[in-house]
């Protein structure tokens, strides 16, 4: 099978278009067509679903895009490399995370990697769905959970850990909250979406305790449910490393300082391994650096 092929492949797919794959290439679309159609002939097996408006991969060439990347990937870096390390770190670098921590952990490590860079170009797209890093021609994601299995290169970094707070002024007015059985008395702040039995679970010192809960206010934005506590609203449930700044300043106050939630854990994924790539391994380790140290 020759490489060149291969590597139009690639971009092809990287670009979601031939048109675009052709004119980053500097070659004719006719070029860029007849390779991969020049491909499919030689592997005897379809990698592509063309429209006049969309390409979308077939499973195999889903699993050959992702087997090709990164080595295609390591050759484009190696090739660079003979005119200077700087040439490496060039170009559009595509990420999607969660809204609220792309937000405060994401978006300021970018800022600073864009500034310093300037041949780099970022494509931030935060959603709390997890989206197809492959068909939607994503480099790195930042995932919150447990990982289901994947051809994906994953890398753990962090956690994120739940704790509840709630303003000293609501505090005040409401019944004491000495375990995590006297929340079902009060008022309570919920991220949506909404469970039939609402309930939080709380772990301390090996225990663990589910407590239902009385929704006051439901909301699907974390960030909102630190406003609405600090507002006195009720109590949210919420991640430390989000609230970190009201907790010092003493707008929010921990409820059951002993007592949190499930860890989630926090991974680096990408249809590539980030080694293979001198500007992904950059990015990766500076916002692997900014999850440790805020969810640390």
């Amino acid at each position: 099978m020759q490489l060149e092929p291969t590597r139009i492949f690639v971009k092809v797919v990287q670009q979601h278009s031939f048109s675009r794959a052709a004119e980053l290439l500097k070659l004719p679309k006719s070029s860029v067509s007849r390779a991969i159609s020049h491909l499919e002939r030689e592997s005897g097996t379809k990698l592509l679903l063309r429209t006049t408006r969309s390409l979308t991969l077939t499973a195999s060439g889903r699993a050959f895009y992702e087997s090709c990347v990164g080595p295609m990937q390591a050759l484009e870096d190696a090739r660079k490399s003979l005119d200077g390390q700087d040439s490496i770190v060039v170009g559009t670098v595509r990420i999607t995370a969660p809204e609220d921590f792309g937000a405060y952990v994401i978006s300021p490590v970018i800022g600073k990697l864009a500034k310093a860079h300037p041949g780099l170009v970022f494509e931030l797209h935060y959603t709390d769905s997890i989206v197809d890093l492959v068909k939607g021609g994503y480099d790195l994601a930042i995932r919150i959970g447990k990982l289901n299995p994947s051809r994906l290169k994953a890398k753990r970094f962090g956690e994120i850990v739940l704790v509840a707070v709630a303003a000293a002024e609501y505090l005040k007015q409401r019944p004491a909250i000495k375990k995590p059985q006297d929340l079902s008395a009060h008022d309570c702040i919920m991220f949506t979406p909404r469970s039939p039995s609402p309930a939080w679970t709380f772990r301390s010192a090996g225990k663990t305790v589910r407590v239902p809960i009385k929704p006051k206010l439901m909301v699907n934005q974390m960030t909102s449910l630190i406003a609405m506590a600090v507002q006195g609203v009720g109590i949210a449930f919420v991640p430390m490393f989000l609230c970190k700044t009201e907790l010092a300043s003493g707008r929010l106050v921990r409820v059951l300082a002993d007592w949190s939630g499930d860890s989630m854990p926090v991974s680096i994924v990408s249809p590539v391994g980030s080694s293979s790539s001198s500007r992904l391994k950059l990015i990766s380790n500076q916002i692997a650096e900014a999850i440790v140290e805020l969810t640390g």
